[in-house]
């Protein structure tokens, strides 16, 4: 019977322990708003103790833009709390834009609500940011053209080589085989033209397809009186 008392009255004093030892702290990010002017923006961190024993606190923060970092903050490293805690007052020089501001703590004690041991806050800060990325899509288009430019010239210059090249290799042919060429160029000239124009032989003495029957013995007749009158000549002459 006393070892049950004895076991009951040790669990009753080690949940008084442990009950002593639970906490519960949370953690705040301060700022007046969600717009801001670039030299207006200030922030700050608080950590506040809802319930339980005094204890060491962390903190730590850090600004992020589209996933990037841009600013990381420790305020406090195992800081001793009782109630509260303020930190300084922090007014970085942020660019135009979107940011988000995350902060968290960790404490010593049993913490039993961890939900409120992070924090995050939007903001935005005012400034001609359109602007901004208008320069750099007309940058990035002048770089463009300038690439065009360049590979333009480039085959400009390519072509403009390659063609010299071409007119050196047709004037380095030599100098006999422009003379052979000029020579058989006329050769072919004459050729064509000896061709179409007809000869004088064909022009004066045109031949004669076809001789009738009456005309042959025509001349043979002619022949045959020129032969006798020749032959009775000769006879006069012999006798005289």
């Amino acid at each position: 019977m006393r070892i049950i008392i004895l076991l009951l009255a040790f669990i009753m004093s080690m949940h008084y322990v442990l009950a002593q030892q639970q906490c519960d702290y949370r953690i705040e990010i301060l700022v007046d708003g969600e717009d801001f002017e670039q030299e207006d923006f200030k922030w700050r961190m608080r950590v506040t103790k809802i319930e339980g024993i005094p204890t060491n606190v962390t903190g730590t923060a850090e600004i992020t833009s589209s996933g990037k970092s841009i600013k990381k903050y420790k305020p406090w490293t195992d800081s001793a709390i009782s109630k509260q805690k303020t930190s300084n007052e922090y007014s970085p020089n942020l660019k135009p834009g979107e940011y988000e501001i995350t902060a968290e703590i960790e404490v010593e004690c049993d913490d039993t609500n961890k939900d409120n041991n992070k924090d995050e806050k939007k903001i935005e800060i005012k400034g001609k940011v359109e602007e901004t990325k208008t320069k750099d899509s007309k940058s990035k288009d002048d770089e463009g053209k300038v690439i065009d430019k360049e590979i333009s010239i480039q085959d400009k210059t390519e072509t403009s080589t390659k063609t010299a090249q071409t007119t050196k290799t047709i004037n380095k042919k030599p100098s006999n085989e422009a003379a052979e060429n000029t020579i058989e160029l006329k050769s072919k000239n004459t050729q064509q033209k000896t061709a179409l124009q007809p000869t004088a032989n064909s022009i004066k003495q045109p031949q004669i397809v076809y001789e009738s029957s009456n005309e042959k013995a025509k001349n043979l007749i002619l022949v045959f009186l020129l032969a006798l009158s020749i032959l009775l000549n000769i006879i006069l002459i012999w006798r005289r």
